[in-house]
């Protein structure tokens, strides 16, 4: 299965790419123009695709392998988001949370069929001070099936 949420990146570093290339203000509002087109069909996806696709474009500008979900997820959610990850093309994501009910998060994502494979670890979303380098941080990783 295709990953849709590489597809659009790699659609918007091309478009980033043709920004910073552009000679004069045309080309740089043309290519502004291309990221706003592709940012309204995102959008038009759904919110819980505008969701996913936003941590894959952080992961992807913090050097990790996979998404990673770092923020508090209510269990009303998490089917959704598993359902979407699998639908467009995701295997595996992190999870990071430090909030009071992660376990209880990890344990949804086992009932929603996914496999928990160990700890890892990632850059977090912290840049250590006075450094173009992230903080690390541990997280679940977990397969999606």
């Amino acid at each position: 299965m295709n990953n849709n949420f590489a597809e659009d990146y790699r659609i918007y570093k091309t478009y980033e790419a043709e920004y910073d290339a552009a000679k004069d203000e045309a080309g740089k509002e043309a290519a502004r123009q291309k990221v706003q087109e592709l940012f309204a069909q995102i959008d038009a996806k759904g919110e819980g695709y505008v969701r996913i696709y936003k941590l894959y474009e952080s992961a992807q500008e913090r050097g990790n392998a996979y998404i990673d979900l770092n923020d508090c997820i209510w269990d009303k959610d998490v089917e959704g988001l598993i359902d979407s990850l699998r639908k467009n093309g995701i295997d595996h994501f992190t999870f990071s949370s430090t909030w009071s009910s992660a376990v209880e998060t990890a344990w949804l994502f086992l009932q929603n069929g996914c496999t928990l494979e160990g700890l890892v670890e990632i850059n977090s979303q912290y840049k250590i001070f006075a450094s173009d380098e992230y903080e690390k941080a541990h997280g679940y990783l977990f397969k999606v099936n």
